[in-house]
């Protein structure tokens, strides 16, 4: 079972609210609304009593996910081998052989893996086998990283560290001395807090009074002058459920605000750790909104003069089926944590960096021993750090292995790779080049949009099964299909410029490039995660084209116009079958005869810009309506000057049948 540590055992960060004090008569009632630490006493004693193999198999099933939500790895491994000795399916043993991965027995998982692999062909398997290899390898290799743990850990749980001012670190921690009262049943620890540390003293306090409430408090990142710091909160909303939120507060005279929530989606969405990119710009943070699939992914958000912009999800090169939170920042580079991407067990910490063009560079695997079999995240690297010595970089991290008492935090040096000269400074005999795999995991979905209707929101997806793959790269072709999930793997070449294009029956193609070329070169085994979004033909219904406006009596493309019709252009490059109509509408204002010639000359000019982009004249219907079709019908003396911009609008449909 995927989970995400004490962030997600304190923060309530499963996909439903998580639940606070409630008063349990076993363990599966106590399993179910989240008393994990209460569930494992009683479903043992349980477990013991019980002779029927199937009640045993569900509570050996409760007792293996609760053990490995406390991060009690040994025990889950214990209880899912037990599971998989009970009852021996497809996902008894993927989940064993993820456990014997967190524990670090990565020969063991192989083998399990490789036996997925040869019964269901699942690609995912064969992946999962191969790292597991190269991790065995790993942890008998010499590295030339050094890690030690932080001087203020405790046996309760300690992480997610971020640097504040020059001389300290500031943390979350569930500690004796945090603020809340009382045991939070779920993880059977203390409420949690923020806290500081001292770089040079060690000493540690906690962060601030207006900051840390009896609530949980956790992950916060701060803006470069340290005066504006962003974090989670967890509060009670009605009996029994709890949910947290990003909290924002400034420091304009030396001392913290009141702090005020950011009213991202809605008090049903769970967050999670923020961090601020492009010069304190750009807030990206993790969140599971209501109406996802429960799992977390990662958003962004825009600083606007008075306020923030509209969360908007990352893209699928960063995004996953699984979970992906944690997310922290040092110069172009962000860094967060996953339990989808291929690693080496649990959450494990990952790297991209923003290219020139504005995309995401493939996703890679910070490699051994930053990550391990257990949960890894939370990646702080001091701002202003420069390489200089032998040293090639250093921070903090957290991790629940086994070297520490649960959740804790270390530090870490990274040196550079030893001089490949002797005294003579005469090359010595270089060791063998290795060679690592680039795979592409992808899914094709299908949109459901309200009723059918190509203008409304979409309100779900469907994994689109035998969805036909092209990959084109170098001017060769490649063609797979989906499984019953939606879902393909593929190895890829390295420094190749893919065009991946999704087809369905039924379904528009789509299409997205996927770029192996890597800024220093591929430097552990890494999988690119890709979502395609389908949408479905609909034909002879309007569909919107967004920002198209002209100048008053006026039919020329404008610039702010382009964007939506080279979108367009490139849906029509992908879908050389369709005809389309373009159509203009005005609104009622003006004689009736003006607007229809007016709207038929703006329609026209949407058909040529179209054709200037290579799309064949003959797809294109250009269809003036003048005021004759308003979306919204109103006597025109009457109608507010928001419906007289709704009525003037450029459109098209799909044609089924042309009519000239």
């Amino acid at each position: 079972m995927n989970k995400f540590l004490y962030f997600i055992l304190i923060f309530c960060l499963a996909g439903l609210s998580c639940q606070t004090t409630l008063k349990v008569k076993n363990g599966t009632m106590a399993y179910q609304v989240k008393q994990y630490a209460v569930a494992v006493e009683m479903l043992e004693t349980e477990f013991e009593r019980e002779n029927n193999d199937d009640i045993r198999f569900q509570k050996a099933r409760m007792l293996a996910e609760s053990h490995d939500i406390l991060q009690n790895l040994g025990d889950a491994l214990k209880w899912y081998d037990i599971t998989e000795q009970l009852r021996s399916t497809e996902t008894t043993k993927k989940n064993l052989a993820e456990s014997l991965k967190k524990n670090e027995r990565y020969a063991d998982a192989a083998a399990l893996y490789t036996e997925l692999y040869r019964s269901t062909r699942e690609g995912r398997y064969a992946q999962e086998a191969e790292i597991c290899k190269a991790a065995s390898v790993s942890q008998s290799e010499e590295e030339n990283t050094f890690i030690e743990l932080f001087k203020a850990n405790t046996t309760a749980g300690d992480y997610s560290p971020v640097y504040y001012e020059e001389d300290f670190i500031l943390f979350t921690s569930d500690r004796e001395s945090s603020t809340g009262k009382g045991i939070y049943e779920w993880t059977g620890q203390d409420f949690s807090d923020l806290f500081v540390m001292n770089i040079h003293t060690k000493k540690v306090h906690n962060f601030d009074a207006l900051l840390n409430t009896p609530n949980n408090e956790g992950p916060a990142c701060f803006t470069k002058d340290y005066n504006e710091i962003f974090f989670t909160r967890c509060e009670s909303i009605n009996l029994g459920e709890a949910n947290c939120r990003l909290y924002y507060s400034q420091r304009p005279n030396g001392f913290w605000m009141e702090p005020e929530p950011l009213l991202f989606f809605d008090e049903a969405t769970n967050f999670g750790q923020p961090t601020l990119i492009e010069n304190d710009s750009v807030l990206i943070f993790s969140a599971s909104p209501k109406g996802s699939d429960g799992t977390y992914d990662l958003f962004y958000s825009v600083r606007l003069e008075n306020g923030w912009s509209e969360a908007e999800i990352m893209p699928a090169p960063i995004n996953t089926a699984g979970n992906e939170n944690f997310p922290t920042s040092f110069k172009d580079t962000l860094y967060f944590a996953s339990d989808f991407h291929i690693g080496y067990g649990g959450l494990d910490i990952f790297k991209t960096y923003l290219r020139p063009d504005g995309t995401w560079a493939p996703v890679q695997n910070l490699g051994y021993p930053i990550n391990s079999g257990a949960d890894d995240f939370g990646l702080a690297i001091k701002p202003g750090f420069t390489a200089s010595g032998d040293v090639e970089l250093e921070g903090y991290f957290a991790s629940a292995r086994n070297t520490g008492f649960g959740d804790d935090i270390f530090s870490f040096t990274i040196f550079k790779p030893e001089d490949t000269t002797d005294e003579k400074d005469e090359p010595v005999a270089e060791e063998p080049v290795k060679v690592y795999d680039i795979y592409l995991a992808g899914r094709v979905v299908g949109l459901v949009r309200e009723n059918d209707d190509p203008n409304a929101a979409v309100t779900d997806v469907r994994n689109l099964d035998d969805a036909y793959i092209r990959m084109k790269f170098d001017g060769q072709e490649l063609g797979l299909r989906t499984n019953p999930q939606g879902r393909f793997i593929e190895k890829l070449e390295v420094d190749k410029n893919y065009d991946i294009i999704a087809s369905k029956v039924d379904y528009l193609n789509a299409g997205t490039v996927v770029s192996t070329i890597f800024k220093n070169g591929l430097i552990r085994d890494t999988t690119i995660n890709i979502e395609i979004p389908l949408e479905k033909i609909i034909y002879d219904t309007e569909i919107i084209l967004e920002n198209i406006y002209y100048d008053f009596d006026k039919w020329d493309i404008r610039d702010d116009a382009r964007p939506s019709l080279d979108t367009l252009s490139q849906l029509l490059d992908l879908n050389p079958q369709l005809t389309i109509q373009l159509s203009s509408h005005t609104d009622c204002r003006g004689e009736l005869e003006f607007n229809t010639e007016l709207s038929q000359k703006r329609a026209q000019s949407a058909v040529s810009y179209l054709s200037e982009k290579g799309i064949d004249p003959n797809r294109l219907v250009a269809k003036g309506y003048g005021e004759t079709s308003p979306a919204i019908p109103c006597p025109c003396d009457s109608c507010t000057e928001e419906e007289h911009q709704v009525n003037r609008r450029t459109t098209f449909k799909i044609l089924k049948d042309r009519q000239d």
